[in-house]
């Protein structure tokens, strides 16, 4: 830890900019057409905490964040936070989601191709070369070691919910791979796009602490409270799809999962959530030519059958 740079630097173009917000538009287009609306309401929350975190706390409190740039601050900010911000919390709300693995592996290509995309072009082509030089002091209130024991923490927890059988070892694998995925897609277009180097040379030290360290020392957290909003305090711990079933579900486990487990002497409300939900499920047929009924019919009884192995 201690042969990692303290201060953590990033110089890029103006234009830097304009591709960032060229693919956000992207983004957040297939996300309206795929009808994530939550991975969006996640993104917007994510803006948010970056900005708090981020612009109010570190830039203006602490002064270890430092600027320098050819634009206002204020407006750079809304930016930076707005990158990193919507697309990571959207990223895992949708990997946390898990309506299939056929999508998370396609966002999970989108989302490290549209970064790496964003660095390389913004050198490429020069649209406007103006220099922009945004720094954090990591010494600062012990950021590095106040997240190591973060990402430990968020272990920890992990190793609780596996104790007390609320998840798996699947389920511990895939949450810190995904924290990891993440943080290693800004490292890694950072790192092929030359946005490092202003620190001399590439460090591999700075790639791999960040990497692990960065987005883990939340993630269990953020499954806690996503399991918690979503799902509701009663179905907070409903299996995940495995890799398993990577070939027998093509639509959305979640919502098959739900269906399989309400019972026939269900309530009104659940009678009435079952044919919502069915109504949307078959209605993708229709409407994206994507889940045929006859699919959808056949991995509910998947799921039926296979439930009790979850």
């Amino acid at each position: 830890m201690l042969l990692v740079d303290s201060i953590v630097t990033r110089t890029i173009n103006l234009d830097f900019i304009y591709f960032d917000l060229l693919f956000l538009a992207f983004w957040i287009f297939f996300m309206i057409r795929k009808k994530y609306w939550i991975p969006i309401l996640w993104g917007v929350i994510g803006w948010a905490v970056y900005l708090f975190v981020d612009y109010f706390l570190w830039y203006r409190v602490m002064h270890s964040r430092q600027y320098d740039g050819s634009i206002n601050s204020d407006l750079f900010f809304l930016w930076f936070c707005l990158s990193a911000g919507f697309a990571q919390f959207s990223y895992v709300a949708v990997m946390l989601e898990k309506r299939n693995w056929r999508e998370i592996l396609i966002w999970t290509l989108f989302f490290y191709l549209g970064w790496t995309m964003v660095g390389i072009l913004s050198q490429w082509l020069s649209i406007n070369d103006s220099l922009i030089r945004v720094s954090r002091n990591m010494n600062a209130l012990k950021q590095r070691l106040s997240f190591t024991l973060m990402a430990v923490g968020n272990f920890l927890i992990a190793l609780v919910l596996k104790a007390l059988k609320k998840i798996t070892w699947h389920d511990v694998f895939y949450l810190f791979l995904v924290g990891t995925l993440v943080e290693m897609n800004l490292e890694f277009s950072l790192a092929v796009s030359g946005i490092r180097l202003e620190q001399g040379e590439w460090s591999f030290q700075l790639f791999i602490v960040n990497t692990l360290i960065e987005f883990n020392m939340g993630i269990v957290l953020m499954f806690l409270l996503w399991s918690f909003t979503v799902k509701g305090p009663k179905r907070m711990f409903d299996p995940m799809i495995q890799w398993k079933d990577r070939k027998k579900i093509t639509t959305n486990f979640n919502l098959l999962y739900y269906l399989s487990t309400i019972s026939e002497s269900e309530s009104v409300k659940e009678r009435n959530v079952r044919n919502m939900l069915k109504r949307w499920l078959y209605q993708l047929d229709s409407n994206q030519k994507l889940y045929p009924s006859e699919q959808i019919q056949k991995e509910i009884e998947y799921v039926n059958v296979n439930k009790e192995s979850k």
